[in-house]
């Protein structure tokens, strides 16, 4: 195929970050998760559109389609800038605005830096949007997301559409993958698709990364292929935009061509001042036949154009009338209107083109033999002008003392669990009117609810109380940690369009001694110039242990239970992780990993870990080569070296390893082992 070719010569070419994203992208694993969510959420209307011809010849022989792109342009250019902090956003925006080009400012939590320097980005994020950009999700903490139990995954993805929505007032529908954390291995494609499954249920409908997360994925999401970042030279970047430009693949199935993927040009993080910029901006602004859009805008209008339906009522004289059935605002959350062609026919042979409640304007763009309209929206859709947020983090079940927002203060409400189902409570002052309520429920991938949209025609002085019951869905896995959950409200107010996201959260399943998370002893950190693995196996099979590590100064190294090393926070940890560093950084130590494991007869079982080929495996004192390890009833001891290094295409993840004891055959978890650190 042509498209994988060009794209495996480009690749030879790209930074070494690609090439990380690449190698985290290599291999399949798994069949897809719940994948109806979003779907379900896609609701649609329908409007009428009327054609008067020249004459009833010029009727019968239009046709009419909705065009790929808006205008009907070849190809749609943006950008992708991720991050709060170290970059110069700013600066960059001027210069994108400057050359015509429009983007989408991926943030994380409003308060968020990786240096503990706390402060407000919302003065910041505000100035993003001039020009005709917006904002999108990078989640709340900048993580290694794939680190995380499903429920800290679903916390970080729509916590931070909350705070970017109800800060700006704009609805957030794009997401971007922080350090392009993907899909490592030994889970692969299956801990992919579990961050899927969960944007959707976050409301995100659009994710702009490399063009390899699709390539064995059924993606539910619109998507937008990004280009080299700025750490690559100028002609590897052209190289690369030439490639994406001419594709066909790419320009019948993801026409975009993004621009990433930080804006640290003239800061200390790069070796490229604003020229570089300018060298760049200029290339993409002189690619003919292109459509200059944020991401939010590209995903409305290719959502629209692939699930939208253009159908012919009749023909009648002189006049055509169509019905276009199309996804309603609230699922796009973007006002793009529909580019629709009228072709076999010149365009003076065009009188009119109508419809009673939408927005009707004929393009600059119209050529002898085919003619452009843009279709708005009905104008009883409409967008929230107002967005707020209303959190309950205690789950306090009591209607005493709800919490209101400044946005609404004569709306009282909050959601909590209790009894196994998620409530909501709604008061609305005597003086003010609820009209069009729409609530749609968003709970993380390990439960379900019975109806995902409840819509209601008023509430007047009155109050909305409503229930769902929680529905376990799924393995066990899945309801791990502390879970967050949250009732996305739309509604008018007194004629006015808002919204309110109610959220509460619950302690969730702790996990048990059949997960590694807290089994493992930890002898580390150890510097890697001091560390000799041959000479730890040789101490461990004549010894039968090593308490100690002896270190260049002298110092010594003992083993320790429930280590906390680094930063990340241990309650939102996968426990099939276990913790080495414990920290996002780029280089890290050596660890040794024991523990006492009990199985309950003996038996064969698949050891997968981070990283296999990098680490050595013991086994009650003898040196196992390969992923089979053989379990005898009772007490094994296992320990596991996990080297350090630098992070590249064959690090292991550093901030700790994965672990599982699973059945040969299935690859699923052996859910009656025990682990023990002693």
């Amino acid at each position: 195929m042509r498209y994988s070719r060009n794209l495996g010569k480009l690749e030879q070419r790209f930074s070494a970050l690609l090439f990380l994203a690449v190698a985290l992208l290599g291999s399949a694993f798994g069949s897809s998760r719940l994948n109806a969510w979003a779907g379900e959420l896609h609701h649609q209307y329908t409007q009428q559109i009327t054609i008067d011809f020249r004459d009833p010849e010029a009727a019968q022989k239009a046709v009419v389609a909705i065009a790929p792109l808006f205008n009907d342009h070849r190809r749609a250019v943006s950008c992708r800038w991720d991050d709060n902090w170290t970059s110069d956003n700013e600066t960059t925006r001027d210069l994108m605005e400057e050359y015509g080009i429009r983007g989408t400012w991926y943030l994380n939590d409003r308060s968020f830096s990786p240096d503990t320097k706390r402060g407000d980005y919302l003065p910041v994020a505000k100035t993003l949007l001039k020009g005709g950009n917006s904002v999108g999700g990078h989640s709340l903490t900048h993580p290694y997301l794939t680190y995380f139990h499903s429920n800290r995954m679903f916390a970080e993805m729509l916590g931070v559409r909350i705070v970017w929505e109800a800060a700006l007032d704009r609805p957030v529908t794009s997401y971007a993958y922080s350090f392009i954390d993907l899909r490592p291995e030994p889970e692969g494609k299956a801990v992919l698709q579990r961050s899927l499954d969960t944007l959707q249920r976050a409301g995100y409908h659009h994710i702009a990364e490399y063009i390899n997360l699709i390539d064995d994925i059924e993606l539910k999401h619109e998507f937008s292929p990004i280009m080299p970042p700025e750490n690559n030279d100028f002609d590897v970047f052209k190289e690369a935009i030439n490639w994406a430009y001419h594709d066909q693949r790419l320009t019948q199935e993801f026409p975009m061509i993004t621009n990433s993927m930080h804006a640290w040009y003239g800061t200390a993080r790069l070796q490229y001042g604003y020229d570089e910029l300018r060298k760049r901006l200029e290339l993409l602004s002189g690619l003919d036949d292109v459509w200059h859009c944020n991401q939010n805008q590209y995903a409305a209008y290719r959502r629209q154009y692939r699930h939208a339906k253009l159908t012919p009522i009749e023909r009648t004289g002189s006049t055509l009338r169509l019905r276009l059935t199309r996804p309603t605002l609230l699922d796009l959350n973007d006002e793009m209107p529909l580019t629709l062609a009228i072709s076999g026919v010149q365009s003076d042979a065009i009188k009119r083109v109508y419809c009673p409640d939408a927005a009707v304007d004929m393009s600059d763009r119209q050529t002898h033999r085919r003619s452009l309209f843009h279709l708005g929206h009905s104008r009883h859709q409409k967008l929230p002008s107002k967005i707020a947020h209303l959190a309950n983090p205690g789950n306090k079940t009591g209607e005493e003392d709800l919490p209101t927002d400044p946005d609404f203060p004569a709306l009282r409400g909050a959601i909590s669990v209790n009894e196994e189902s998620l409530h909501l409570s709604l008061r609305c002052d005597e003086s003010q009117f609820l009209s069009d309520i729409r609530v749609v429920w968003r709970v993380p991938i390990g439960w379900g609810v019975e109806t995902m949209i409840h819509e209601q025609e008023g509430l007047d002085g009155e109050s909305l109380r409503l229930s769902q019951p929680l529905i376990p869905i799924g393995e066990r896995g899945s309801r791990w940690g502390q879970t967050h959950f949250a009732a996305q409200v739309d509604f008018q107010w007194n004629g006015q369009p808002g919204r309110i996201h109610f959220t509460c959260q619950t302690p969730g399943e702790k996990p048990d001694d059949s997960l590694p998370l807290n089994g493992f002893a930890i002898l580390g950190p150890i510097p890697n110039d001091q560390w000799d693995t041959a000479e730890f196996v040789q101490m461990m099979q004549q010894d039968g242990d090593c308490e100690r590590w002896t270190l260049a100064d002298g110092s010594e190294v003992h083993w320790r239970i429930d280590s906390r090393d680094g930063y990340v926070n241990h309650q939102w940890l996968n426990p099939e992780y276990v913790r080495t560093m414990g920290t996002w950084d780029h280089y890290s130590p050596t660890y040794v990993m024991r523990s006492e494991v009990y199985s309950p007869f003996a038996r064969k079982a698949r050891l997968l870990t981070s990283h296999a080929a990098l680490r050595s495996v013991l086994v009650n004192g003898q040196l196992v080569d390969s992923e089979t390890v053989n379990l005898k009833a009772g007490k094994n001891q296992i320990v596991l070296v996990y080297p350090g290094s630098a992070l590249s295409v064959e690090t292991q993840r550093l901030a700790g390893c994965f672990v599982r004891l699973a059945d040969p055959e299935t690859g699923q978890r052996w859910e009656d082992i025990r682990y023990h650190a002693f």
